[in-house]
């Protein structure tokens, strides 16, 4: 024989009634009067509850998102249960004194006032919903509590058998996250029992205790709550209701709201990092995944490497074992289960300088140098230190000194390399013209050394009229006279000069002589 539902849960709640009224003797007679008096209320509610329970699934909800703001009607939610007094419409209470959203909203205790019924056992439930094809169902609402602290709360239940039986969803103590955020703050109200005996749920006020009224832990405010659904993934027929309960005294708050429900798929949450290259193969890697993350693993892409290769920690640094065009995968966790990968290609160039000519040793100029790049097969681009910087493989026209490429492109590491370009040692001596013609036409316009001028150092070069005055001074071989003294020019005579240096491998040496100015 099959027994029927209704029978059954009812003798239950009887049983439960009993033991907690009349076996718990430390409850106050007042407690227990009260408990007598929802036990007979709470006979019409489980007769009625269970026929609207079964009516609501007659047609279920199959598209998503569910988006219900209550603003135009009152969403086809239903409200049932002892000392009921839930209620549809704009709330103006001494603290809900507005929806969540818009306008209109649910909310216990009536839309007007600062109190709720005595000894209320009520139920809010929502349309049935057919989650066959729905994915990691996710549920978020706003919320306001504004009841009696630990003794007077709401919480949401949830049914997959036409309302027969109620299970409460989530915990007081699950992990704040993207998925789960303001659900419960309270692991044990009193008067949630019988609609359940989970009573976590929210409960609290803004008051200050007085006398046997706690208050405190009240939300001041809508907050949003977020709950993920995934065990009830591919189910047909799903209900949901809020239940709110509360105890004989003390009932003087404004209650509980509900407003704006969605129900949809889980947010999507992605895999994403950025990398800095701090140069020698070392990448510097950074975790920009949703907040929301959990566990990362990190894979650079290099066997090579060994046990360096992974990595568990959201900014890892890695030494690339040698020039290369590596994948890098980030797998991702989220809460609900949810993993999602980001993959990035990053080239590590080798880069080495090589002068491929010297500069003039008479000049110091017209000397080359090249960047060698390996480990590369897309194009690069090239920027060298000069003035101004030149951009191509080969830098030209230079004059002895150290260089700088810096190597950029897509997906490769920017990696910077130093060379140095020398002067042409083959170069002749060093010589002094007798005579020169500053006339500005080109030739022979200046007076000073010719020769191998890149390889001096220690150089001093001056220059005397025939009083004995210096008319030009300089430490830079490749700086000439032009005939001018203290910015005139000097009349056509003969000037004594003198001059310092000193040559590769050789000590240093002085020379000096006559020079003809001749205009």
């Amino acid at each position: 024989m099959i027994r029927s539902p209704l029978p059954y849960k009812l003798k239950q709640f009887f049983q439960c009634t009993f033991v907690v009224c009349f076996d718990n003797k430390k409850w106050p007679r007042a407690r227990m009067q009260t408990m007598m008096t929802r036990l007979v209320y709470l006979c019409c509610y489980f007769l009625l509850g269970y026929a609207d329970s079964k009516a609501q699934c007659s047609s279920a909800i199959n598209s998503f998102p569910y988006s219900e703001s209550f603003e135009t009607t009152d969403g086809s939610w239903i409200s049932g249960g002892v000392g009921n007094d839930w209620a549809w419409g704009a709330p103006s209470k001494p603290v809900i004194s507005a929806a969540g959203g818009g306008v209109k909203c649910w909310v216990v205790g009536g839309l007007t006032g600062s109190s709720y019924t005595n000894s209320e056992a009520s139920w809010l439930q929502s349309p049935c919903f057919d989650f066959t094809n729905l994915i990691s169902p996710y549920i978020e609402f706003k919320i306001f509590w504004e009841s009696e602290q630990r003794f007077d709360g709401a919480s949401f239940q949830y049914s997959t058998d036409n309302g027969i039986t109620w299970q409460t969803m989530g915990s007081s103590a699950n992990t704040v996250n993207c998925y789960n955020e303001n659900w419960y703050n309270n692991s044990s109200i009193t008067y949630l029992s019988p609609l359940a005996s989970n009573k976590m749920g929210w409960s609290g006020n803004i008051q200050t205790s007085s006398g046997s009224c706690a208050g405190g832990a009240g939300s001041g405010k809508w907050l949003t709550a977020k709950q993920a659904m995934g065990f009830l993934e591919g189910k047909p027929n799903v209900i949901f209701r809020f239940i709110f309960g509360a105890g004989s005294i003390c009932n003087n708050y404004d209650g509980f709201a509900i407003d704006d429900i969605l129900i949809k798929q889980a947010p999507a949450y992605y895999a994403s990092f950025t990398y800095t290259c701090d140069g020698e193969g070392i990448v510097s890697f950074t975790n920009t995944s949703d907040a929301c993350v959990t566990i990362q693993n990190w894979d650079f892409g290099d066997p090579a490497s060994g046990a360096s290769n992974s990595s568990d920690i959201p900014s890892p640094t890695h030494k690339y074992s040698a020039p290369g065009k590596y994948t890098v995968k980030l797998h991702a966790s989220f809460p609900g289960s949810s993993i999602s990968t980001a993959t990035q290609t990053i080239t590590i160039p080798d880069v080495r300088v090589t002068q491929l000519s010297p500069a003039d040793c008479q000049t110091n100029s017209g000397g080359s140098i090249i960047a060698n790049v390996s480990g590369v097969n897309n194009p690069v681009n090239y920027s060298w230190n000069t003035v101004p910087p030149q951009i191509t493989q080969i830098a030209s026209n230079l004059s002895a000194g150290l260089y700088t490429v810096t190597i950029t492109g897509t997906d490769v590491c920017p990696t910077k390399a130093t060379g140095e370009l020398v002067t042409d040692f083959s170069c002749p001596g060093i010589f002094f013209p007798s005579g020169f013609t500053p006339n500005g036409d080109g030739k022979n316009d200046s007076f000073g050394p010719i020769g191998g001028l890149g390889v001096i150092s220690n150089y001093q070069f001056s220059i005397y009229n025939r009083w004995g005055e210096r008319v030009f001074y300089s430490t830079n071989p490749f700086e000439k006279w032009n005939g001018l003294s203290k910015g005139i020019k000097a009349d056509g005579n003969s000037f004594a000069w003198y001059a310092e240096f000193t040559l590769p491998g050789k000590p240093k040496e002085s020379r000096k002589g006559i020079v003809t100015l001749i205009r």
